[in-house]
């Protein structure tokens, strides 16, 4: 079981919303947006997310979370929050 690490150590945040939390971070940072604009309910594509830029943040949620993950993973789950809440069903992520 992986253990994610939050910036925030002193309170309690559970593992879709740490994951929520890099995934909107790593958008906002990716496609120049203010992370604020960014809604975990909204398709990614409204944000302007290519395939190029989705399989580069794959790859990096792999290696952030040491897991071996689908490609399509934000085509097959295209919101932040259906991303996160495969991820932690998936491969049982805990914080």
């Amino acid at each position: 079981m992986q253990q994610l690490q939050t910036s925030n150590s002193s309170s309690a945040v559970s593992p879709a919303m740490a994951i929520r939390q890099w995934l909107i971070s790593q958008l906002a940072e990716v496609l120049s947006l203010d992370p604020s604009t960014i809604e975990a309910q909204q398709p990614l594509t409204r944000y302007g997310l290519d395939s190029i830029d989705a399989v580069t943040l794959v790859g990096d949620l792999e290696d952030w979370l040491d897991l071996e993950l689908p490609s399509t993973l934000l085509w097959d789950y295209p919101t932040v929050e259906k991303a996160a809440n495969y991820l932690v069903e998936e491969f049982d992520v805990s914080v």
